[in-house]
């Protein structure tokens, strides 16, 4: 199966290798970014349309709708970031800021998409899927803004997958770990840099953690997988006759998820604030 796809987020990262492996497929894909080199990239591809598009904003979903075909095949929810520290160092416009991107964005184009999904009467057409993350399943210390954005986004993505049943749209959640992109090559100067940030109250009190998340960094950057594992998840979503409710990228994810199911949350509580608080 090939089609037309808009894939949020598409300039870098996970949603620029998911625009390149739907084109390979033979896909037209409709790719949003913000800054100028990456519009400027993403128009050199074949099959790509860039739309210049801040899914924060207000106008995103209409600006969507002016620049998509009426009929589109498939909608890839990706674009987010992560914001890393103790809740306690985050502020309110931070978190809102998060979730803005994270999870309001994601609604906001949905909402203003799901008329052209709609009009899709291909058998395995009308398929949503979002980009999650196995911080949408469980919390650990040192994550939780990014780990309430994406718990949000898994209740988004189950509640709409039973509300547009009746329209036989397809929606899926894609669950990958950590995953080899910017976001995690470039964190340990990004953590160092939020950490900059705070108050000297706040440094002294997160002293410990932060220097057990600075030796946890390089060991995430080692395990994790390639954007390509994400890629290969998302496209099954896409053209599986009948698509799972969710996609796991690797054995590690998988096992790390069976191991938390069965661990008492007692325990769990313990062994990672001992590890990361």
């Amino acid at each position: 199966m090939t089609g037309t796809a808009v894939v949020t987020g598409a300039g870098r990262g996970i949603g620029r290798t998911i625009t390149d492996r739907l084109c390979r497929e033979g896909w037209t894909v409709y790719a949003t970014a913000r800054s100028d080199a990456h519009m400027q990239e993403l128009s050199q591809l074949d099959r790509v349309v860039p739309i210049r598009v801040d899914i924060t904003d207000d106008d995103a979903g209409e600006v969507l709708t002016e620049n998509v075909p009426a009929r589109i095949d498939a909608l890839i929810n990706n674009a987010g970031y992560a914001l890393t520290g103790p809740l306690e160092t985050v502020s309110a416009d931070q978190l809102m800021s998060q979730l803005a991107t994270n999870v309001v964005g994601h609604h906001r184009v949905t909402r203003a998409l799901l008329p052209n999904l709609r009009a899709n009467e291909n058998e395995n057409a009308g398929r949503i899927v979002f980009i999650s993350s196995l911080s949408g399943l469980f919390a650990i210390p040192g994550n939780g803004a990014y780990t309430a954005s994406k718990y949000a986004v898994e209740g988004l993505a189950d509640t709409l997958r039973m509300e547009l049943r009746r329209w036989s749209i397809g929606v899926s959640l894609i669950e990958p770990g950590t995953t080899r992109t910017d976001i995690w090559t470039g964190m340990s100067n990004d953590f160092d840099a939020t950490v900059a940030q705070w108050s000297d109250r706040d440094k002294d009190l997160y002293r410990p953690a932060t220097d057990k998340m600075r030796r946890l960094i390089p060991l995430l950057q080692r395990s994790a997988v390639a954007p390509e594992r994400v890629a290969d998840a998302t496209l099954r979503a896409l053209t599986d006759k009948r698509p799972r409710r969710r996609y796991r990228c690797d054995l590690a994810s998988r096992i790390q998820i069976h191991a938390m199911a069965l661990t008492p949350a007692t325990v769990t509580d313990r062994l990672l604030a001992r590890a990361l608080a």
